[in-house]
């Protein structure tokens, strides 16, 4: 059985998710980790403060002390680990519905676990071969408060005040209980709409894909704000709507930033996930930088392999500088000052500095144990299909055609549902609706014959 998926463990309560699983990664995490001190903190969902405290006694159970942060944000909980930890756990299941709930452990420099520790701590947890505490060696729990002392470093890392007006919907999670303080902190004026801590997010699904918060573009209208941000259940992730209500694409967010950050440092390389689109390469590759794809959820291992200035995947960008996890509050200030040193609204920014791309995502239903030989398929057909088009093939997390035109095609599994994922991104609508077609239609008929061969 695997724990581990592309962030964390995470899975629905009772199934996956228990306190027992908390306790052995608690206890785990205790006998991995050297040092004295762990922080914990978690999310608002309702099952959290049950798989913390299971989490706290196992950590406690092998002589550890215990730094209690509460309920923060994620991005909070990393800083917290790197200033007052030696390691960290975060109970969350991050944008997942309300039924789930997850685990993601920190090193002590706030970066999440990289893969071959999470591997090595699955094998200590399968084991069982846990330390144990002696009576007079058991150590305690204390709470600490970090939430003034993360929004005064994010505060001082953005160096910047603002008069926007800023549209901020919360989720109703944990990012609720910081991003209007740190905002207002900045001079922003600021409207919250779900931002009050409910683990039933009764206002919005905790995703914040466009499907589940397109009713902010018309609300952005109406109160005539110059930015709308979006957080996730945890809070590392974040969307925007610019002053017209036009919701930002993930990768023109992403590119944003990437521009941002080469032009700063006269080049450099940037890491992003294997799905994003091809303005990215646009623009880093014109301020004089390299763009270099890596598997989904692994950013972290990306900034250290590749001594990354920057990191990012859809809705989740890491500021190195900073420090080497998530930060949607960082990405939100830094959004911020980049609109008011430009001049300029949003909107024109970005019709000025980025290209546009057309992209369509779309899943194929494959059964877990169809899809290696599915994936094939699709592979050997679309390589000869593509043909002399193809400039290069990535292997990573599937399979992404690099097309000569700047139009790529991507292939790959879910790692959490019984899908293969489609994507198509093109400089133009037409071109992109034909290589749909054909990707979307090899991939069904692929499926179909491993199915129909295998029975």
């Amino acid at each position: 059985m695997k724990l581990f998926g592309t962030a964390g463990i995470r899975g629905t309560l009772w199934e996956k998710v228990t306190p027992e699983l908390a306790m052995d990664i608690g206890r785990a995490v205790g006998t991995y980790v050297d040092g004295e001190t762990v922080a914990v903190a978690r999310d608002g969902r309702t099952s959290s403060v049950m798989l913390q405290s299971a989490l706290i006694s196992g950590l406690l159970s092998t002589g550890k002390e215990v730094l209690d942060f509460g309920l923060i944000p994620t991005p909070a909980l990393a800083w917290g680990t790197r200033e007052y930890g030696d390691a960290g756990v975060m109970i969350t299941a991050s944008h997942n519905p309300p039924t789930d709930n997850g685990i993601k452990v920190f090193n002590g420099d706030g970066t999440e676990f990289y893969v071959e520790q999470e591997r090595e701590l699955e094998e200590l947890v399968f084991s069982g071969r846990f330390k144990k505490a002696e009576w007079d060696e058991i150590k305690t729990v204390k709470p600490t408060d970090i939430i003034d002392g993360y929004i005064g470093a994010v505060l001082d890392f953005v160096n910047h005040e603002t008069n926007l007006k800023v549209l901020y919907d919360g989720a109703n999670g944990a990012g609720s209980v910081l991003a209007p303080y740190l905002l207002r902190e900045m001079g922003a004026r600021v409207i919250s709409v779900n931002a009050h801590v409910d683990g039933h997010f009764p206002g919005r699904k905790p995703e914040p894909r466009y499907e589940n918060i397109a009713y902010l573009g018309e609300l952005a209208r109406e109160l005539g704000v110059d930015l709308v941000i979006a957080q996730d259940g945890d809070a590392d992730r974040i969307a925007v709507f610019d002053e017209k209500g036009q919701y930002v694409n993930e990768d023109t967010v992403i590119a944003l930033f990437a521009k941002l950050y080469v032009e700063g440092h006269g080049g450099g390389t940037v890491v992003v996930s294997i799905d994003t689109g091809s303005r990215i390469d646009h623009v880093v590759e014109k301020a004089g930088g390299k763009v270099v794809r890596i598997p989904l959820g692994q950013p972290h291992d990306g900034i250290k392999r590749y001594g990354a200035i920057f990191a990012a995947e859809p809705w989740k960008l890491v500021h190195p500088r900073f420090g080497p996890w998530i930060d949607s509050f960082v990405t939100m200030g830094l959004l911020i000052k980049l609109i008011d040193e430009r001049g300029k609204p949003l909107s024109e920014i970005i019709r000025e500095e980025i290209p546009t791309y057309y992209l369509t995502k779309k899943n194929v239903k494959c059964p877990d144990e169809f899809k290696g030989i599915a994936l094939e398929r699709a592979y050997n057909a679309l390589k000869e299909k593509l043909g002399g088009e193809v400039r290069e093939v990535l292997t990573i997390s599937g399979y992404r055609f690099q097309l000569k035109d700047g139009s790529w095609v991507l292939v790959r599994p879910s790692g959490t549902e019984p899908k293969i994922r489609v994507v198509v991104e093109a400089p133009s609508e037409k071109r992109r609706d034909e290589l749909f077609e054909l990707a979307y239609e090899t991939v069904r008929k692929a499926v179909e014959e491993a199915m129909k061969n295998r029975n």
